[in-house]
């Protein structure tokens, strides 16, 4: 079906500028405006409502959902005294072909965009669905997924809610999401002021503290995937006050040698080989080892 069949469908005859009389043939694209007492029909709307949510949930429109919205929508082509009313925007370029149709409301808006100021609204409030690990539906779970990994990655704890909120921020516009990631990283650099500017510049905490993790790993025998930023010993390590009393970071040296002096260190092979090579050291100074 053509634009001049869905326009007849809905009552409306699309203007033919070939057809007019006295006038001039018009140059470039230029836009004619009509209005008819005939609105898009339902399934024409909820077209509309799903292309919004898909936009911001990934999904289309449920039924509860369409329930709430389709009615509200019918009501945008409704005048003031209360008469069924579209604005028909149709666009033609220079050849006097037609280019787009576009069935506004009442008052003139593109009832999307009416749309999505609702679903923004309800964005910046929390109002959405969330899977079984508190991530929310749609690009809002992206941006979730990202400030998470991204706080992880830098030291920082951030809550699923303050995620949700900046996820939702960024999807909603009010908020650049460069802003939030540097946001997140400020508030690692704060917490590591000694490696403040190797942060901002975009290394992560994690990437900083690596030969930390590995010796820790190493020494005390645990998963490498075990040992985090969270630990205590490795955030010691990242925040450690110098003898001239300034915080620096501590030295891999005397970090391993702290390591050895962890209770969880007699336990590990290392330990068993340490104490096998220094018993043996001692026989061998007695002459009892040739």
């Amino acid at each position: 079906m053509g634009l001049k069949d869905i326009l007849a469908s809905q009552g409306i005859q699309p203007y033919d500028p070939s057809t007019a009389v006295g006038t001039a043939k018009k140059v470039g694209t230029y836009t004619t405006t009509q209005t008819s007492a005939t609105i898009p029909n339902d399934d024409a709307l909820t077209q509309k409502i799903n292309q919004v949510f898909k936009e911001f949930y990934g999904r289309d429109a449920n039924q509860n959902e369409l329930s709430i919205y389709l009615p509200q929508l019918r009501d945008k082509y409704k005048s003031p005294d209360g008469k069924s009313k579209t604005t028909v925007k149709t666009v033609y370029n220079s050849k006097g072909d037609l280019v787009s149709t576009d069935y506004l409301t009442a008052d003139n808006l593109d009832p999307k965009l009416w749309l999505t100021d609702q679903i923004k609204t309800n964005l910046l409030a929390g109002k959405q669905e969330v899977n079984k690990l508190a991530i929310p539906e749609g690009p809002s779970g992206k941006y979730f997924t990202e400030v998470k990994n991204l706080a992880a990655k830098n030291g920082i704890m951030l809550s699923d809610q303050a995620a949700t909120d900046y996820a939702n921020k960024i999807v909603a516009g009010t908020l650049d999401a460069d802003t939030a990631f540097n946001t997140i990283r400020e508030s690692a650099a704060s917490a590591f002021p000694q490696l403040a500017d190797k942060i901002k510049s975009g290394i992560d905490l994690k990437t900083l503290a690596d030969p930390y993790i590995q010796s820790m790993s190493n020494i005390l025998e645990l998963p490498y995937s075990s040992v985090d930023l969270f630990d205590p010993k490795i955030r010691s390590a990242l925040a450690y006050t110098l003898p001239d009393g300034k915080v620096g970071t501590k030295s891999i040296y005397d970090f391993e040698k702290e390591l050895r002096q962890d209770p969880r260190w007699q336990y590990t092979n290392n330990a068993r080989e340490a104490v096998s090579n220094s018993a043996l050291k001692v026989l061998k100074d007695f002459g009892f080892q040739g």
